[in-house]
């Protein structure tokens, strides 16, 4: 128990005692493969984020740029890998072992997603009930599923670190708002944003009707 209890890769260390090394590889890779995917989604995310940012004018507009060739946001997702080098340097400087970095990471990555799915259906619940009241019912029992699984993350009080971790995520929620209230138009930029790029995307579909 104590073996698996500090093993930094359980599942694998399982399979190996009790059925073979074949096994134990083949959960190993598929670890790894997860974890490539989770940060690439991350990565990715991140890294459109800073890109619209800067092509709204909210952030440096040379974060905007993108290469000719791939058509990736070849800046924003630098400085993306920038700050991640970063981060992950000072981990390893804190001497904090590899198990432990991938669920800090991820519980914070986790509360913050349940909360936008709150937000997400919230926001749904509010625009599809202008057109009907039953049409509330799917975003509402969406509010009700990630707010249970977000409350039993935080509740009961988590032993530290990870107790810290909610706060964390509300800091960062905060600030957000914050920059929200104070920048000038903030909010009507991203709007505008996301229209024109709901236009240009609408164009080519059409385009592409009309070609066919």
């Amino acid at each position: 128990m104590s073996a698996f209890r500090h093993s930094q890769a359980p599942l694998g260390d399982l399979a190996r005692r009790y059925v073979g090394t074949p096994l134990a590889a083949l959960l190993d890779l598929g670890a790894v493969l997860s974890a490539l995917g989770a940060g690439l989604g991350g990565v990715t995310v991140a890294a459109r984020m800073l890109f619209s940012f800067g092509r709204d004018g909210i952030a440096a507009r040379r974060l905007a740029a993108v290469s000719p060739v791939t058509g990736v946001p070849r800046r924003a997702l630098a400085a993306e890998m920038l700050i991640g080098i970063v981060l992950l340097t000072a981990f390893r400087l804190a001497g904090t072992s590899a198990l432990n970095v991938f669920f800090y990471l991820a519980t914070i990555g986790t509360l913050s997603l349940l909360t936008m799915y709150v937000l997400t259906n919230v926001a749904a619940a509010r625009h599809l009930g202008r057109r009907s009241p039953w049409q509330i019912v799917v975003p509402a029992l969406g509010v009700l599923i990630a707010g249970f699984v977000l409350y039993h993350n935080i509740w009961p009080v988590p032993p530290p670190p990870y107790e810290y971790f909610p706060y964390l995520v509300l800091g960062w929620l905060a600030t957000g708002l914050v920059l929200t209230a104070v920048i000038p138009g903030f909010s009507g930029k991203v709007g505008t944003g996301l229209e024109r790029v709901a236009e240009a995307e609408a164009g080519s579909q059409a385009g592409a009707e009309a070609v066919k």
